[in-house]
């Protein structure tokens, strides 16, 4: 970790010459309920004319009963087919693309649009929100294409190790399934399935809009209201925790060999840890702890690609899921050094738990933390997808809005209690793909 501060100036030094190119992009959104019960989000990007609009449903892979793997995705996805082929050509010659999927605890269905064919697109998409046809061949191709994405899935190495690595935290959960379900699971879905799915989601206290557009705020309220007003209101408000599956307590501290994966040669390993506390209290210390620790050349991470040559693709993410906020680190390597890169991953964070980070590092990270938001904020997919996870861990819109400065304000102190309860070795699940 000394040579953190030097390697990762240099790196900072790029960054914000490219922040300074981006930082004029939006951060803030407003939030508003409209008179129908609507939540709505807006953020206004006057230069760029299109409009985004997110329809959030919290739940996603959480709601999905015993056995119906892949439900979330599969509904979601029926829910967003246009069934007029001639309404389906109008959206197509408007420029209109319409894109669908489920996560651990939300689905959404995504528009983005020329500003000036938004009341077309609206019209057409918002008729078959409400009345959705769920038919035989519909579903069954639907279905298809989501085995076509779990063998897609199944061929790539880190994502393969993710699966198992919820099938350690979480088992006996709709978590430690593929989104896109299973062969066995996909065929006991049915149509009744898919509806019923469809009635606990699809209602005012339950749907929100993430909006990002160079329209006026006024002018897309009166379009949202004009064409979603038929929404019936629910006869009791969703509960996600009577509905969901229980979620059974966290497992940690055992190592598994996965055997999800059926793609080529090679190796991936995975190290996850589960940060202690509610989601407000935990996410932004774990971000500006994952930032430190695999963002890039200098990281706390980088010596096991560049010097130790163990591997030719590593990284660490935040997963949130069931509450909880997981750091994953992984790298892929060849078969053969598989062993020697799991110990070598272990004492990067051993040496943490017992070090923790310097002051100097700290401060260092921060202004990286910040460099990479600002970044990653440059995408309006990225935007909205963060707003999404925070509400769907019931976090207010402020939350979003204040992220940056929250980050500022963390105290060193705080952040190295943190690593030290985190990164017990104790603590560790080890994930470990490998196939000559």
């Amino acid at each position: 970790m000394k040579t953190f501060g030097k390697a990762l100036l240099i790196f900072l030094n790029v960054c914000f010459l490219l922040t300074g190119l981006i930082s004029g992009q939006p951060v803030i959104f407003e939030a508003q309920r409209l008179k129908n019960g609507l939540n709505i989000y807006y953020q206004k990007e006057a230069d760029l004319k299109i409009t985004t609009i997110f329809f959030f449903f919290p739940g996603g892979q959480r709601l999905e009963p015993e056995n119906k793997a892949g439900l979330s995705y599969l509904a979601t996805r029926l829910m967003a087919e246009i069934p007029d082929e001639d309404k389906l050509s109008e959206l197509v010659a408007a420029g209109v693309n319409l894109s669908a999927g489920s996560r651990a605890d939300f689905s959404f269905i995504q528009l983005d649009c020329l500003s000036p064919s938004l009341e077309k697109a609206l019209k057409i998409i918002s008729s078959s929100l409400r009345d959705p046809i769920f038919s035989g061949p519909r579903i069954e191709a639907v279905k298809k294409s989501l085995l076509s994405e779990a063998g897609k899935e199944s061929c790539r190495l880190i994502d393969s190790a993710k699966i198992c690595l919820r099938q350690q935290l979480f088992p006996d959960s709709p978590y430690s399934f593929s989104l896109f379900g299973t062969e066995s699971s996909l065929k006991t879905i049915s149509k009744k399935d898919i509806t019923k799915f469809y009635e606990k989601i699809f209602q005012p206290d339950n749907l929100s809009l993430v909006i990002i557009s160079d329209l006026e705020k006024e002018t897309i309220n009166s379009l949202i209201i004009k064409y979603f007003s038929g929404i019936k209101k629910p006869t009791r408000r969703l509960e996600l925790t009577a509905i969901a599956r229980e979620v059974p307590a966290l497992s940690a501290g055992t190592r598994l060999n996965c055997d999800h994966y059926q793609g080529p040669s090679g190796a991936a390993v995975i190290v996850g840890y589960v940060f202690p506390g509610s989601v407000s209290e935990i996410y932004p210390q774990a971000y500006l702890i994952e930032k430190i620790i695999g963002e890039g050349p200098g990281s706390a991470l980088w010596h096991l690609r560049q010097e130790s040559t163990l591997a030719y693709n590593l990284n660490s993410q935040l997963e949130v899921i069931g509450k909880k906020v997981i750091l994953v680190a992984y790298l892929e390597t060849e078969s053969r050094l598989a062993s020697s890169a799991l110990e070598s991953l272990k004492a990067v964070f051993n040496r943490l738990s017992q070090n923790g980070f310097e002051v100097h590092e700290i401060e260092t990270g921060k202004l990286l933390a910040r460099s990479s938001y600002l970044r990653e904020s440059f995408s309006r997919d990225t935007r909205i997808n963060r707003l999404a996870l925070f509400l769907a861990n019931n976090l207010p819109v402020d939350f979003y809005n204040q992220f940056l400065q929250t980050i500022d304000t963390l105290p060193p102190s705080a952040l190295n209690n943190l690593v030290r309860s985190t990164f017990r070795p104790e603590a560790a699940v080890e994930i470990v793909v490998a196939k000559d």
